[in-house]
């Protein structure tokens, strides 16, 4: 998608955008090979200098110089190099992490369980090669939770744009938590935790310390749907968003 978009170019607005395209430029590509618009030789640097910077998935160079209205475009690449994060806790008061999900585009799950396999070097193994982290209202929770609690965490947090899909998915039309608006837009979970909340999360946590191996992992199912189902919420506010826009 960064590919077709043109406003990240100095001096080119979204109204010169729009006729770039009537005009049959749909990509940096498009516009290269056009005799006219290659005579402008400050404007060939940029682009390629854009080609090598999407190449090498710097986030930040687009960020730097795409509006703020259109930053959703992002979501349209660098998938390789998106992590999806959901928290859980022990409850609202003297919260302490019980475990960490964290979710691929590809939907590859990895799990850390505070006093099974939870250290913070392993996190910041799991977040060596992000550069866009994607939560569910972890502009609220999991990230100045995660920051407040663990600094070398949170200090690498502050490197890595964080996309909340609970305000981009109001701009779609979608309201609710995650889970009412899973059901809006037809994803399913497992019928044994389809009607849990994160309420039930503590208390399943709270059967492991007693012993209960079995409610452990059915809260490892709970966290890796929470994880893994923002990989299908990201396309379905892309698509929307992309349908809307051109």
């Amino acid at each position: 998608m960064l590919m077709e978009t043109f406003t990240i170019f100095n001096g080119i607005t979204l109204k010169d955008e729009i006729k770039l395209k009537s005009l049959g430029f749909k990509t940096w590509d498009d516009l290269l090979k056009n005799s006219e618009i290659s005579k402008n030789k400050k404007f060939v640097r940029e682009i390629k200098r854009a080609k090598k910077k999407y190449k090498k998935s710097d986030v930040k160079y687009f960020l730097k110089r795409i509006p703020k209205d259109e930053r959703w475009k992002i979501l349209g690449d660098f998938h390789d190099k998106m992590c999806f994060l959901d928290v859980e806790t022990t409850g609202i008061e003297n919260k302490t992490l019980t475990i960490l999900g964290r979710g691929d585009y590809e939907k590859h799950y990895r799990v850390l369980g505070n006093g099974i396999n939870f250290k913070i070097g392993e996190i910041l193994k799991v977040l060596k090669n992000c550069k866009i982290i994607v939560t569910f209202y972890g502009t609220k929770f999991d990230i100045p939770f995660l920051s407040e609690n663990y600094k070398k965490i949170g200090r690498k947090l502050k490197k890595i744009y964080h996309v909340d899909l609970y305000y981009l998915s109001r701009d779609v039309g979608l309201s609710g938590g995650l889970k009412s608006i899973e059901k809006a837009i037809g994803i399913e979970r497992e019928e044994e935790i389809k009607d849990l909340s994160g309420l039930d999360a503590v208390k399943l946590w709270e059967k492991y310390k007693n012993g209960d191996l079995t409610s452990l992992i059915k809260l490892i199912r709970y966290n890796r749907s929470d994880t893994l189902n923002l990989v299908d919420l990201v396309n379905y506010i892309y698509n929307v968003k992309r349908s809307e826009k051109y």
